[in-house]
């Protein structure tokens, strides 16, 4: 059965105001009290619950999280001990959230001999090829990665040479699942996401996708600073530049304090324009943040990861970055327009789980997170209601002839809230209109 032409949420507060909103044409047409309900449309009882703008996720890697549902996922441990390959199955394993740092090919073959294994670390940075794989891709690496079968940040440049992974079932799932929280938008991180993996993307989920990798988009170019690239300044300058010269701003990854000096150093020389942004800023001090404040620099972060990662990265940083690592409020109030998102995988997809642990902190001996690193639960929610060109901005609002994209709670929003913060719901969303076709359940 098609869905109904038009659809009346009857009884929604709005902006404070009980009201009747009706969706057709897939924009907000009406909005008022006690709008009379027509014979053939759909009718929503909101039952005095708050009806807000969809939710939009800032940041995000869409074919990687659907990949990871299809993956081995390791979780943050190492390796499974033994071999677990010996079968005859040739197809391509993609394995996940490896937590040990020092892996080679080696170590990969030792566990899957025969098959072809291409071994993710949980950071999303490196790639451990076992042999097989290396002996297919060895057109595509040079020869210290055809030695040691570890490859950094090059998916693009032997992607097209693997074999394709049918991931139709598991991007259906992800729109469904991000239905179910209200997610109507997403913005995705992918650096080299191309135009037909983006065109693939949107055909497969009923959100609406954005992209920060190459394209024609007013939206800011993702650029990566890696610090084991002995070229790093080089490659950001050059993506820097390239950005420029398309007339987009920047969205520079920086994870580690030196990373991100050597982001703040490039946008320095090539002068900020709206719409720059850092990407996670994971170690931040004071410093830096007041020169972010100044340069007017956006901070898209993601408090899911800390709260998985915590403790571990207090043991793995160095001591004098601790008190630095994956900050809120200590950005805040030195000026930084922060931004929260999910990075998922690599953090969860749920953005309520990150509008919980901004408000509360995430719980566990040695974790970054202490209660002065934490922001109101509803300025967290609202880093999900702006636009994906502005995330720092205003909310968007629920409006006659705005989109019918929209996220209607299960109670009043103050309610609702609490019961996130207290961890009594995972996600209080009734019902997930895009376009005014309702998703998600």
């Amino acid at each position: 059965m098609s869905p109904p032409e038009s659809v009346l949420l009857r009884n929604v507060v709005v902006a404070g105001d009980r009201l009747d909103c009706r969706l057709s044409g897939g924009k907000v047409v009406e909005l008022g009290p006690r709008i009379e309900a027509r014979s053939e449309e759909g009718v929503v009882e909101g039952g005095g619950a708050a009806l807000l703008p969809g939710l939009h996720d800032h940041h995000v890697h869409v074919l990687a999280a659907a990949a990871a549902r299809a993956s081995l996922d390791l979780r943050g441990g190492p390796l499974p001990a033994g071999s677990a390959g010996r079968g005859d199955d040739d197809s391509w394993l993609r394995v996940v959230g490896l937590g040990s740092d020092h892996v080679t090919r080696a170590d990969v073959d030792a566990v899957w001999p025969s098959r072809r294994v291409r071994v993710q670390h949980r950071s999303g940075a490196l790639w451990i090829l076992n042999s097989p794989a290396v002996r297919e891709l060895a057109g595509y690496l040079d020869a210290e990665e055809r030695r040691t079968g570890r490859v950094w940040r090059s998916r693009g440049q032997w992607g097209a040479a693997l074999e394709e992974m049918s991931l139709g079932s598991e991007l259906a799932e992800i729109g469904r699942e991000l239905g179910t929280w209200g997610v109507t938008g997403l913005t995705d991180a992918t650096p080299d996401l191309d135009g037909p993996a983006l065109d693939a993307i949107r055909a497969s989920l009923p959100q609406r996708v954005w992209s920060l990798g190459p394209g024609r988009t007013h939206l800011p170019r993702k650029v990566v600073v890696a610090d084991h690239d002995r070229n790093t300044w080089d490659r950001v300058h050059a993506g820097v530049a390239a950005a420029r010269a398309a007339g987009r701003p920047v969205a520079l990854h920086a994870v580690t304090r030196t990373g991100l000096a050597l982001a703040l150093a490039v946008l320095e020389e090539f002068g900020v324009v709206r719409g720059d942004r850092i990407e996670h800023a994971a170690v931040c001090d004071d410093r830096a943040a007041d020169r972010m404040a100044e340069l007017g620099l956006v901070v898209v972060t993601q408090p899911s990861i800390a709260a998985r990662r915590g403790a571990a990265m207090v043991e793995e940083v160095e001591p004098e970055d601790r008190p630095w690592l994956w900050r809120l409020r200590g950005l805040v109030e030195r000026g930084v327009d922060v931004v929260l998102s999910s990075d998922a995988p690599y953090g969860d997809a749920n953005p309520w789980t990150s509008v919980r642990l901004a408000a509360v902190g995430a719980s566990g001996r040695g974790s970054p997170w202490v209660s002065d690193q934490t922001i109101e639960a509803r300025a967290a929610l609202g880093c999900y209601l702006t636009a994906p060109g502005d995330p720092a901005g205003p909310e968007r609002s629920v409006e006659v002839d705005a989109p019918a994209d929209l996220c209607l709670l299960d109670s009043p929003l103050e309610e609702a809230l609490a019961r996130v913060v207290d961890g009594r719901t995972d996600a209080p969303v009734r019902a997930t209109f895009i376009g005014g076709v309702r998703v998600g359940q």
